[in-house]
């Protein structure tokens, strides 16, 4: 006999629920939202981070997350804004959408996403 597929989902929860750490532990989100920022026909999100005190000159440094993963997440687990605030450099943390893939990757493989002036990275290139 079949499991129902809510009654796996309802107990994929409660595992979840008790995992070590579970709700405990809450990412913490330190990027901004980058607003009116080019034309965007990627449709992805921009995210910022820009340390207190940053120099005049400063670099920028461009992160990428895999998929699966958001820019807050992999931010707090790779500890790239503690580094900027260390090394004194900016972020830019573009962001996938599941619009565009379900599974957060970017579209690298794909001629639309990856052609100069064109795709994903048309947003972020000007």
């Amino acid at each position: 006999m079949m499991t129902r597929l809510s009654s796996t989902i309802s107990q994929l929860a409660k595992f979840r629920a008790m995992a070590p750490g579970a709700m405990t532990d809450p990412v913490q989100d330190r990027l901004d939202d980058l607003q009116a920022f080019g034309s965007n026909p990627g449709a992805l999100r921009a995210r910022i981070y820009v340390p207190a005190n940053l120099a005049k000159g400063a670099a920028l440094v461009v992160v990428l997350h895999g998929c699966t993963q958001n820019a807050a997440g992999y931010d707090h687990g790779a500890g790239w804004s503690q580094l900027a605030d260390e090394q004194g450099f900016a972020l830019l943390f573009p962001e996938q959408q599941r619009s565009n893939n379900p599974n957060l990757c970017f579209n690298w493989f794909s001629p639309v996403d990856s052609r100069r002036n064109s795709g994903e990275a048309c947003r972020f290139a000007r």
